[in-house]
């Protein structure tokens, strides 16, 4: 039911969730030209447009148009985004969707409606570590040894180097979350999802508090001068609508939003904070 169904004839293609007061811009366009309406139940209401033309494919223009749909509705009051390629049958299948979901949509947008997101990526020269050059076992003494114990003191230094690399990153991860989570009411966090993109982050705010998160940013990349930072955003919070069951990112379906495909930029582009401390893992960074 909560799977966006990729290729049909026409359907439903769903931008928003809302109050079910929120008035629409006056003539807004969805897909095709085709004007974006509501569909309501109870206190809530989907924007939703019809799709004639089957599945849209994820290029860069129409994911662009997508958020800018999205982007449109955010004056107009409260809305949780909903990722792209969402499709639904017809409007009594969004109805349902809304159904299945009301509590937990009606608590995000009271939580996420009137926030916005921005989006931290860092990226590094991974260090070298003290005695990558020379691993333990090298020169005269490891010749003499045989190829098992030689294979295991590589390993073992294989192993020295990257936990000294990942400790490195934590620590990275922990500083800049302190100059910057003052700023914002949650966070996400994911470190080294690659070995060059040491911090991958997400930053709720209030919207008031956007320019002083583009301040401390600003100083933190003039204090790392050896680091690449980029701030993207501010966005909708696409990543921090809780999720349905499964764990994927989304407010009606099924399926990822991505949110690295937002244009990262070198300067910043365009509350309170949460007093829990977070734990750097090798995964995600938890509060």
């Amino acid at each position: 039911m909560w799977e966006a169904r990729g290729a049909m004839a026409s359907g439903c293609y769903v931008y928003a969730i809302l109050a079910r007061e929120t008035r629409l811009p006056p003539g807004l366009r969805g897909w095709g030209g085709a004007a974006v309406s509501t569909v309501p139940w109870r206190t809530l209401a989907a924007a939703t447009s019809p799709l004639q033309s089957g599945a849209l494919r994820p290029t860069e223009e129409n994911v662009w148009r997508h958020e800018a749909i999205v982007e449109a509705l955010l004056p107009q009051g409260p809305a949780l985004p909903v990722r792209f390629g969402t499709v639904l049958a017809d409007a009594d299948a969004v109805a349902h969707a809304l159904a299945e979901r009301y509590d937990v949509l009606v608590a995000d947008l009271a939580r996420l409606g009137d926030k916005v997101e921005l989006g931290l990526s860092v990226l590094w020269d991974p260090p070298r570590t003290h005695g990558e050059e020379q691993p333990p076992g090298s020169g005269v003494a490891r010749g003499a040894q045989g190829p098992g114990a030689r294979y295991l003191q590589a390993r073992l230094a294989a192993h020295r180097r990257e936990a000294a690399v990942r400790e490195s990153a934590r620590a990275l991860a922990r500083e800049l979350d302190r100059a910057l989570s003052g700023h914002a009411l949650e966070r996400r966090c994911t470190v080294l999802p690659t070995p060059r993109l040491v911090v991958r982050a997400a930053y709720l705010l209030e919207p008031g508090h956007v320019p002083a998160f583009q301040d401390t940013f600003a100083e933190l990349r003039r204090a790392h001068p050896d680091l690449h930072l980029l701030l993207s955003g501010p966005w909708p919070p696409y990543n921090f609508v809780t999720p349905p069951e499964g764990g994927e990112q989304s407010a009606l379906s099924k399926g990822p939003h991505n949110a690295g495909r937002h244009q990262l930029t070198e300067s910043p582009n365009v509350g309170t904070s949460s007093t829990s401390d977070w734990q750097v893992m090798d995964g995600e960074v938890t509060t």
